[in-house]
């Protein structure tokens, strides 16, 4: 796996997370 691929999958990871505590926050 490439670092590209590494970064691009961590920014991702951060990005659904930071919609799940706002969906929370919703409610």
């Amino acid at each position: 796996m490439s670092d590209v691929v590494f970064v691009l999958l961590t920014v991702a990871l951060f990005a659904v997370l930071a919609l799940v505590v706002r969906a929370v926050e919703k409610l």
